[in-house]
């Protein structure tokens, strides 16, 4: 193993190349899971950043290693920086004194994956692994080994108690050749590594197949396991902050190409930490055996501090039963109080509630008293039908001219215009009326036409255009029908208003399409459009650009919104004017 460490090191030293002569040299360990030609190859982009940022300050050399030897050098500080993979920097964090810096972020992700030979169908599941012999690069590996023994214990398999372990080194593709060569009935790969295998032409990698996958990465490798925080990049202990400082802002200035890597802040790995815990490894070796005696010398600060509590513990304790009546008394009062002000904060909730009905009635009718003029033109229409064929009728009684059909086809022409001018008084009534919210499946497109039927008074007289262009394949929404409609005559109301004083045509645009997880609605004026200034404050309570109005109206109707988990945006139109853009949740299936 020394030997190896020392030609990794050589070889990482030669391609590297000649230190800078006036600066000094950043020395980068990284862990070779895969052979140094791999390491070199695989963090190209990484080293080519570095040298690019550093250039003129300092030399980067990089020292392909395996885990410990990346021990060995922190321990004789040969290396300024490491490169590794999660377990082992959550290990050396604790044993060496390294810090993280940055964390990567590649298309591969940190996770295990377990194989099989293809051929072997007497393993199908983990829990025919029992008793089997198990191929890893190492118990140290994380991806190579930690990762999917917190698997396979999940599933009731303990590795070290029902498996037998092959340990092969690195490299990783050692593996593949003990699970394909039959002295392995499975192993342990870290994530993508089979499929880059595969891609390579490796014959070996193609007569492998993945155990229990879980799920594929973006870039579409199988996993068994979960994903985990990718490799960091830490300080070991004596490296100077500043020195520190300039590479980690060398690297956030990587730019993403090649295969997109590229480092962002340091990641949370408390997952890491969990996953140890549960193994009882690395920092949490003591869980498993421990001795009385090194038990009480682990606690023995805990134990001292016992006895100093008891002590007070017994002085105190005579003191309790005396005081004790008197905090029961003062907790009893304390309790009522609680309770008192928990009653009032629910009267005042349900007052809140009660007012946002009551806005939010109040805001229907006022949207009907808007639409006056347009409800009684609609009903005038059907209305003024069934005088004519009634006078038709009456006309045909008194000369005698009547017959049968034709007076049917009248009454029939003033049941249908009836039924037309009683289905507009309908549709008013459950607009008005006071009801609960209920969110239930609806069709935008359905919604949008009816609203558009109901609000065709009032483009008609304000002489302005409307153009629908209903989108295909739209989901079913979420959402209360009469709310939506409220927000949607609110939305073509403004628009009226902002074509109110402008010159040229009025036409009004209503459109919509599918968009991620659910679907739009977008209404477009050909208004003058609005300010940035006022468009940041235009769904604020009480602010209003009419001279005659409240400010309520995109304030309840963002509320409306918001209740839906839907958003409304508003921004500007192509052309001119404003687009004010209402976005709904799908509904899910069943509900």
């Amino acid at each position: 193993m020394m030997l190896l460490r020392s030609m990794l090191l050589a070889l990482a030293l030669w391609a590297a190349g000649p230190a800078c002569a006036a600066g000094e040299t950043v020395r980068i360990g990284i862990l070779a899971y895969l052979g140094a030609d791999h390491t070199l190859e695989d963090w190209s982009g990484t080293v080519a950043a570095l040298r690019a940022g550093m250039a003129g300050r300092a030399e980067v050399t990089v020292m392909p290693l395996d885990h410990a030897g990346i021990r060995l050098a922190l321990q004789r500080r040969e290396v300024d920086f490491v490169i590794t993979n999660p377990g082992h920097y959550v290990e050396l964090e604790l044993q060496e004194g390294i810090s993280r810096l940055l964390t990567r972020q590649s298309q591969e992700p940190v996770a295990s994956t377990l194989v099989v030979r293809d051929d072997r169908s007497d393993i199908a599941r983990f829990a025919d692994l029992r008793g089997r012999t198990l191929a890893v690069v190492g118990t140290e590996a994380f991806g190579g080994y930690q990762v999917a023994s917190g698997v396979l214990l999940k599933n009731g398999i303990d590795t070290e108690r029902d498996l037998t372990l092959k340990a092969v080194g690195l490299p990783m593709t050692a593996v593949i050749r003990a699970v394909v060569s039959g002295a392995a009935d499975a192993g342990v790969l870290r994530a993508c590594v089979l499929e880059s295998q595969q891609a390579a032409g490796a014959p070996e990698a193609a007569r492998l197949r993945v155990l229990g996958a879980v799920g594929r990465s973006p870039g579409g490798c199988a996993l068994s396991s979960a994903v985990y925080p990718d490799w960091p990049i830490a300080k070991a202990r004596d490296t100077a902050p500043e020195l520190a400082r300039h590479l980690a802002l060398a690297l956030l200035s990587m730019p993403p190409e090649g295969t997109g890597e590229r480092w962002t802040v340091p990641l949370d790995y408390q997952p890491v930490h969990d996953l140890f815990r549960e193994l009882k490894i690395g920092p949490y070796a003591h869980l498993r055996h421990e001795t009385l005696a090194a038990f009480l010398w682990r606690v023995r600060h805990w134990l001292a501090l016992a006895g100093v509590v008891l002590i007070g513990w017994i002085v105190h304790v005579a003191r309790v039963e005396r005081l004790v009546r008197r905090r029961t008394a003062e907790l009893a009062a304390a309790h009522a109080e609680l309770m008192q002000e928990m009653s009032a904060r629910r009267l005042a909730e349900q007052r809140d509630a009660l007012h946002l009905r009551e806005l939010d009635h109040a805001g229907r009718l006022s949207i009907v008293g808007e639409m006056a003029s347009g409800l009684a033109h609609e009903l005038n229409q059907p209305l003024a039908a069934i005088v004519n064929y009634a006078d038709g009728c009456a006309i045909r009684l008194r000369s005698g001219r009547a017959d049968p059909d034709s007076l049917l086809a009248a009454t029939a022409r003033i049941q249908q215009q009836a039924e037309r001018a009683a289905k507009v008084i309908q549709h008013m009534r459950a607009f008005v009326r006071k009801r609960d919210p209920e969110l239930v499946p609806c069709n935008l497109n359905a919604v949008v036409q009816e609203t558009l039927g109901l609000f065709e008074g009032m483009v008609r007289r304000a002489g302005a255009t409307v153009t629908l262009a209903p989108g295909e394949g739209l989901p079913p929404v979420r959402a209360d029908k009469v709310q939506l409609q409220q927000v949607l005559l609110n939305l073509f109301q403004n628009a009226l208003d902002a074509m109110k004083d402008g010159a040229g045509d009025k036409h009004l645009a209503v459109s919509t399409h599918a968009e991620a997880g659910g679907a739009c609605v977008a209404v477009a004026d050909s208004g003058a459009g609005l300010p940035p200034a006022v468009r940041e404050r235009l769904f604020e309570p009480f602010f209003t650009t009419k001279a005659e109005g409240l400010g309520l109206g995109l304030a309840l109707c963002k509320s409306i919104m918001d209740a839906h988990q839907g958003r409304l945006e508003a921004g500007p139109a192509t052309g001119g004017g404003t687009v004010m853009t209402a976005w709904l949740p799908a509904a899910e299936e069943g509900r």
